[in-house]
């Protein structure tokens, strides 16, 4: 990590890789719609393929049945062989899966309720922790997710995605596109039309997109037309701003997290505590390890699910060792 040569945001083109919610009612089109983005995969937390054929998924009866499901789907071993069976992960209902996550919590911790459990004090937070988690790894591989939910009315009769906030939160907080679905009946011989989208908030609804540029308004709403509008919004930010856009494979990879080995930290902990050492500075390292690990702790102590707490022991150290060596560069000047 250097502030001083940051990486720069860039916009990835079309829809993959984009975390898009639909909200609406019964019959709207959000599974159906959904679905025919390119090579879905869709995540039933309720039934909602008795009518749309030739989809992939997996029967998810609990909480753990999704975990099992999200390991595969986000397993960094796996990924890129994943990924070229599934670009879209379909994820179907936000609600209802709220529901199976606090049951698996109870089951968890053994308790009746998620109110009643830590001797009254309730399992919010265990619930909430856990539901970012699995949403947090599923989002962050560079799939386009689609997360559906159901509409509830507020008291001054606006729409808004329903759930509570603990499931919502990782969910349209992380989501490029939240759009709501209106019904338009059906035409005078009875056929269903397609119902209109609106990617912008009103007094009626909620519904946003972080796309400047985006039509607020899809008149028939097609997996076709919102990737039309996706791309016409970005097609906009490059002529008007001129922004640079990368494909989804570039903008994850930039975005990549680093991946903290234990051994290898082990080892250039090793080396940093030794170069420090033999300078006469031992105290400092001391100090420093019993700052995050603890008073009398040494760094053969610390176990693999430290690695971020040796992580930051290796930085504090690092500092001391380019000190020491900025100091010996200044007195072979002299």
């Amino acid at each position: 990590m250097d502030i001083f040569n940051p990486k720069i945001s860039r916009i990835a083109e079309g829809l993959e890789g984009k975390i898009i919610s639909v909200i609406g009612g019964n019959s709207t089109g959000k599974t159906k719609q959904l679905t025919r983005l390119k090579k879905p995969f869709y995540l039933p937390f309720e039934g909602g393929l008795g009518a749309i054929d030739g989809v992939p998924y997996e029967i998810i009866n609990s909480w753990g049945d999704f975990k099992k499901l999200n390991k595969q789907l986000t397993n960094p071993k796996t990924l890129d062989k994943v990924k070229e069976l599934y670009q879209t992960i379909i994820f179907d209902e936000i609600w209802a899966s709220s529901k199976y996550c606090q049951g698996y919590i109870c089951d968890k911790y053994e308790s009746d309720s998620i109110k009643s459990g830590n001797a009254g004090y309730g399992l919010w937070s265990e619930y909430e922790t856990e539901f970012f988690t699995e949403i947090s790894k599923l989002i962050s591989c560079g799939y386009t997710v689609g997360f559906i939910g159901h509409v509830s009315i507020d008291e001054d009769g606006k729409a808004w995605p329903k759930g509570d906030k603990r499931a919502l939160g990782p969910i349209i907080d992380n989501s490029d596109i939240v759009i709501y679905l209106k019904s338009n009946g059906t035409d005078k011989d009875g056929n269903v039309i397609k119902s209109s989208a609106y990617l912008a908030e009103t007094e009626e609804y909620f519904a946003r997109s972080r796309f400047d540029y985006i039509t607020p308004f899809i008149k028939e709403f097609t997996a076709e037309n919102l990737e039309k509008a996706v791309n016409e919004a970005i097609e906009k930010e490059k002529k008007i701003n001129g922004v640079k856009t990368v494909t989804a494979k570039e903008q994850l990879e930039m975005n990549k997290p680093v991946e903290l080995e234990y051994d290898d930290l082990m080892n250039q902990l090793k080396i940093a505590g030794s170069f420090i050492h033999k300078n006469g500075r031992n105290d400092e390292t001391v100090e420093i390890i019993e700052k995050h690990l603890g008073r009398d702790k040494k760094i053969t102590d610390a176990t693999k699910s430290q690695v971020q707490v040796l992580s930051v022991i290796l930085h504090d150290l690092e500092d001391i060792v380019e000190e020491i060596k900025s100091k010996a560069e200044e007195e072979d000047d002299e």
